[in-house]
């Protein structure tokens, strides 16, 4: 979750001075206030991975790493200019090597172990996976494709923050050669350069308003902030900005306020990275251009001085183990209490000196000769490689010491059942994939999308998103019973309204509103008197549900292209399924709305049998949760006889009014924070069925 803080030498570098016409090299002189910066943005990123309410904007110091590592990796080129072509790239590439690799590859081969003896076996196939893209410099590729950065689920990679390496280790790989097309002149790189800058900010826009997860994970998004570093230096050293007011305290102040400004306010939602890091690139290029003060001061204490400057050094090594401890302890001894956050910390600490003193200054201290070097470089690469793939497969589940190695049994899994319902054709086919534009050729097959009923008994029409999709079990329990025909069809994180497009990764889903309005106009021109259509979906997600601090979260959403807030959201939703509700009731077809289940406060991985760690959220956190929701379905049904509401929120509670997640024989209930298990949705059928009773839905069972 934050850039590789690999700044390209043992310490940054500003220019003593500068020939800006032959672009010879200068040169350098040390810039404590830059590794002063470097220090202040890990302790901003640390503090947003313990805890994201802390400090909610601190994950931009991954973009202050990227602007001086652009400002360090071109200082690096130009002081190699004077020699020749084969020399120069040679020194470069290798000195990237030595400052990289030893470090990275003890962090994923400690990590790869406690993984494979932590994480439960079924769980960490994907994390190895991206374990093995970070050794080749590919997380960030392959993660923009399986994770959403900002998701809940993305805290339990350990390898995620993996993915700024990839960035940077990319630019440094095409970065020289695009120099080397200009034979590194000054004059030169500044077209060159500002070229990159606006191509790469064009993309980053686009991508941020189109394809977020690509905006935020792809180099070529992120290569102006590394660029536009680069450029500062050389601006420098052809002195386009020695103005004395272009320098100084007044400078660096307002650099610092904005970097204040980026770590406290800027959201991780909306308009990032574009334009939301602009804060964060502004304000390191501001402190980098004004320069230390006299005597090398640039801050007023020199206790504060030297605390920055110490996590500075240390920065590329936090970084590095900083987040698979936060991740490992998430799932043992959990990441709530404040003894639980101190020993992360210490953790952290103690991990990244040791990797520090013991494997990344004794490489790059003693070097070999270069031949060795990258020799002893393969074999740690390719031995690593195999040693990772061996826990993945060959040894998966033999190191593992946890009390639980299956947590959430695969039988367990509703979304894992092909078919859904066995003895039916109900399968992956009637999910409509999240982007799928909705069409004729793409939409379910009711032919095939359904479980066949007994004459007359009637049908169920269930739509929705996955929280339709693990109701599944319960109605297969249900209609053995009542003899009624199951149809179902669905879409992921489709919030089921025809009037509202909402987002899914900052970006307008239009498709879920496309699929909203062709399958419930199906469901009309389908069903006859006395049929049901139910609708399920994670309503908490859409309608502003109370978040475990109390806040409510308010999700973007539009209504014929203009932007409403969470009032106005519940308003139209409220119009819009009356609306529905009325065409219905002139047809005789009956709509259930399903509150949707109590959520945890954590997935049940992380609390396996015999664990003493609670998943659950408080009563009164659960009971808001709940109340909202229901409340809002219930105001849709009143004036319409034909609007049932149905809350399994009682069923899923224990007596202390907190969600029960495992029974009394200890199987789960839920199959992660939110979705219900096999065993939890058919657990249920007997309330459903009681609902639809009472509801005089179907007739009573004859006694």
């Amino acid at each position: 979750m934050i850039a590789a803080v690999t700044g390209t030498e043992a310490a940054p570098v500003a220019i003593r001075q500068a020939d800006g016409v032959t672009g010879k090299a200068a040169g350098f002189a040390y810039r404590p206030d830059i590794d002063a910066l470097r220090g202040a943005a890990m302790l901003a990123v640390l503090v947003f991975h313990l805890n994201k309410g802390w400090l909610p904007g601190g994950f931009t110091g991954v973009d202050v790493f990227f602007v001086i590592s652009g400002y360090v990796v071109m200082g690096s080129l130009l002081s190699q200019a004077s020699k020749p072509l084969w020399p120069r790239l040679g020194t470069f590439y290798l000195r990237r090597v030595r400052r990289l690799l030893p470090n990275l590859l003890a962090c994923l081969l400690v990590a790869s172990l406690a993984v494979a003896m932590l994480i439960p076996p079924f769980e960490a196939g994907p994390y190895f996976n991206a374990a093995l893209k970070a050794l080749f410099g590919w997380s960030n590729n392959f993660l923009m494709g399986q994770i959403d950065y900002f998701a809940r689920d993305a805290d339990l990679n350990p390898f995620l923050h993996t993915w700024s390496l990839g960035v940077e280790q990319q630019f440094y790989l095409v970065f020289p050669l695009l120099m080397l097309g200009i034979g590194y002149g000054v004059r030169r790189s500044v077209p060159l350069l500002t070229a990159l800058v606006v191509l790469s900010l064009g993309a980053s826009w686009w991508w941020t308003q189109n394809a977020p997860m690509a905006a935020f994970f792809l180099m070529p998004s992120r290569l102006w902030e590394l660029t536009i570093g680069s450029l500062l230096l050389v601006a420098q050293r052809r002195g386009l900005l020695g103005a004395g007011w272009l320098k100084g305290r007044w400078l660096r102040l307002a650099g610092g306020a904005l970097l204040l400004w980026a770590v406290v306010a800027t959201s991780e939602r909306e308009g990032f990275p574009l334009p939301g890091v602009l804060p964060a690139v502004l304000g390191t290029l501001l402190v980098l251009q004004a320069g230390p003060g006299e005597g090398g001061r640039f801050l007023p204490g020199r206790w504060l001085e030297r605390a920055l400057l110490t996590a500075g050094l240390l920065s590329y090594s936090l970084y590095l183990w900083h987040w698979p401890v936060i991740v490992l302890m998430r799932w043992t001894w959990g990441m709530e209490t404040w003894w639980q956050y101190g020993l992360a910390v210490v953790g952290s600490v103690v991990l990244a000196v040791a990797a520090y003193g013991l494997v990344e200054q004794p490489v790059r201290r003693y070097p070999l000769q270069w031949w060795w070097e990258l020799g002893l470089a393969l074999l740690a690469v390719v031995g690593l490689w195999l040693g990772i793939d061996a826990l993945h497969h060959q040894f998966r589940g033999k190191l593992f010491v946890g009390s639980d190695p299956t947590p959430v049994p695969r039988h367990e899994r509703v979304q894992d059942w092909d078919p859904t319902i066995p003895g039916t054709l109900i399968d992956k086919a009637c999910t409509l994939d999240y982007w799928t534009p909705y069409g004729p050729e793409s939409r379910p097959n009711y032919d095939r999308c359904q479980k066949p009923g007994r004459p007359g008994a009637g049908e169920i029409f269930l739509l929705g998103d996955s929280h339709a999709q693990h109701l599944l079990p319960m109605l297969d329990l249900v209609t053995r019973r009542t003899g009624q025909r199951i149809t179902f069809s669905n879409k992921p994180s489709c919030f089921l309204d025809p009037a509202l497009t909402l987002q899914l990764n900052q970006k307008p889903y239009q498709p879920c509103t496309d699929f909203a309005v062709g399958e419930m106009e199906r469901a009309i021109q389908r069903l006859q008197p006395g049929d049901i259509v139910m609708i399920s979906s994670n309503l908490h997600n859409y309608l502003g549900s109370v978040h475990g601090s109390g806040s409510e979260i308010e999700t973007p959403a539009q209504l014929d292209g203009k932007p409403l807030n969470i009032s106005e959201l519940r308003r139209t939703h409220l119009a819009s399924m009356q609306a529905y509700a009325l065409i219905l009731s002139k047809r005789g077809i009956q709509l259930v709305l399903v509150v949707d289940t109590p959520p945890l406060s954590q997935d049940i991985v992380f609390c396996p049998k015999g664990s003493q760690r609670s998943c659950a959220f408080d009563a009164e956190i659960t009971s808001a949760r709940q109340e909202l929701i229901a409340s809002i379905l219930n105001e849709v049904a009143v004036g319409f006889k034909n609007v049932h509401v149905f809350d399994p929120t009682k069923a899923l509670l224990d007596s202390s009014a907190k969600v029960r997640y495992r029974d009394e024989k200890g199987n789960v209930i839920y199959s992660d924070s939110h979705h219900l298990s096999v065993t939890g949705s058919r657990s249920l059928a007997e309330p459903f069925e009681r609902f639809l009773v009472e509801s005089g839905l179907i007739p009573a069972p004859a006694r």
